[in-house]
């Protein structure tokens, strides 16, 4: 009798065991937690340690465990080391296309309104420095780094986020596919500043391999993104989000296809003193790729990023307002610092400078019925054609107060234009070989144009239509 009851003892534990490894995410998924030097919790309101776990005289292990036991408001606050260890959760309500377990796998899931904040010693639990100690999640490549769900309103600061891989845990809006590799946000108003969001990867189906927010409205500020891959969005991935970027650092970063330091996926999100630098996309957008977004980028430095097409930037069906930003150093085929795709964009006070493609070493304007408002293009640089601007196909563009000048290389013109109308006005075109080449079906009205080159304008029939200009 004492053996059967032995037996069967055995048996309800190992079934235990494995139910609790199942929930867990299964052993696959799974790492030991490596705890850092320790969490503590802290009252919101007062300041004072919040009652139970994460005391400074007990402090817990683990900031998961800490995010588990507090109170909407309370204040988390980690210790530099290095936090390790992925957690299974089921997925969070709207979650789409979750994996076939509906368990998604990270080493900090958080669904409530709370601060976490690093940077603190187990000495110094008041002023946190996370330069000097830095605070390290780390997944290993076991899972992401942090998840974000539900309508709440968290602040994650002061952090190193490394080491994230979202393979296999779905969260796209396309079946087979995978999102953020570093952090997941959803459906939440989150602040996410000063942290360092670094070498994490998404490269099998994924978009966002630093952050991936979906129809978050979030606030990031102050963060460096950086040597993160992924298929879209290297470094960033804005999915239907209105968010609000400012003074973040995002470089080098690579997208196997499009949008090698950001991807903005219909959203209206406003982008503001950041810089953006060194990124690669293997197609679109080297810097950044809007696709169905009317954005706003104001007062952001663009520069030596590359792609295939629109080196800097590429836009598709996006009427963005850009103002104040300089682009320069970029390097693509086709649009070294921009390329305008079917974008009603307006650009207000932008440099375009020191960018080079084989065409359009500025910008290139495909069916874009956008407008340049006191833009300065300089010292850009074609193989073939457009060193300034290359406008195509029924772009119909409005130059206002725009200056273009010492563009060089190729047929060394300032503006070329292929089937489409421009007007100029208040135009200053100094130092090219050819100010304006016009080919076939295209018209140029020029208004009030200052020439200072070689030839004011060349008008070339190579297709059997002489192009038109009216001044």
């Amino acid at each position: 009798m004492k053996t059967k009851r032995l037996l069967i003892s055995l048996t309800l534990g190992l079934g235990l065991a494995l139910a609790s490894m199942w929930l867990l995410g299964g052993p696959h998924h799974l790492a030991q937690a490596q705890a850092g030097t320790g969490v503590i919790r802290v009252d919101g309101a007062t300041g004072t340690d919040a009652p139970g776990c994460g005391s400074a005289a007990s402090p817990c292990r683990t900031v998961q465990y800490a995010v588990d036991q507090a109170q909407p408001g309370e204040e988390i606050r980690v210790a530099t080391g290095v936090y390790t260890g992925v957690q299974g959760r089921p997925v969070p309500a709207g979650y789409p296309n979750p994996p076939a377990s509906n368990l998604i796998t990270q080493v900090v899931y958080i669904s409530k309104t709370v601060t976490i904040r690093g940077g603190y010693t187990t000495t110094n639990w008041t002023t946190p420095n996370p330069v000097s100690y830095p605070t390290t999640l780390d997944a290993q490549g076991l899972g992401r780094v942090m998840v974000i769900a539900g309508e709440i309103s968290p602040t994650v600061e002061g952090l190193r986020l490394t080491g994230g891989d979202a393979a296999g845990l779905g969260g796209s809006p396309s079946a087979g596919w995978n999102e953020g590799g570093g952090m997941y946000i959803i459906n939440a108003t989150a602040a996410i500043s000063n942290n360092r969001v670094f070498s994490n990867t998404n490269i099998a189906n994924g978009d966002g391999g630093g952050l991936y927010l979906w129809e978050s409205p979030s606030t990031l500020s102050g963060n460096t993104v950086s040597s993160n891959t992924a298929d879209f969005g290297g470094g960033l991935f804005l999915y239907r989000s209105a968010a609000a970027l400012s003074g973040n650092t995002v470089s080098a970063n690579t997208a196997a296809n499009n949008g090698g330091g950001l991807h903005l996926y219909a959203s209206t999100a406003t982008l503001t003193d950041n810089t953006i630098s060194y990124n690669t996309a293997d197609h679109r957008g080297g810097g950044l790729r809007l696709y169905y977004s009317a954005a706003t980028l104001s007062d952001n430095t663009i520069y030596s990023n590359t792609a295939d097409f629109g080196g800097g930037l590429y836009l598709w069906e996006s009427a963005a307002m850009l103002s104040g930003n300089t682009v320069s150093y970029n390097t693509a085929d086709f649009g070294g610092g921009l390329l305008l795709d079917h974008s009603a964009a307006t650009l207000s006070g932008n440099t375009v400078s020191y960018n080079t493609a084989y065409r359009g070493g500025g910008l290139y304007l495909y069916e874009s019925p956008s407008t340049l408002t006191n833009t300065v293009v300089t010292d850009n640089r074609a193989n073939t054609a457009g060193s300034g601007l290359y406008i195509h196909d029924h772009s119909s563009p409005r130059l206002l107060h725009t200056t273009i000048a010492r563009n060089t290389a190729g047929d060394c013109s300032g503006v070329r234009l292929l089937n489409s109308p421009v007007v100029l006005t208040n135009t200053i075109l100094v130092r090219h070989t050819v100010g304006i080449t016009v080919a076939a079906n295209s018209t140029v009205t020029l208004e009030a144009t200052l020439w200072a080159t070689g030839t004011a304008w060349a008008n070339v029939n190579n297709t059997g239509g002489g192009g038109t200009i009216n001044t």
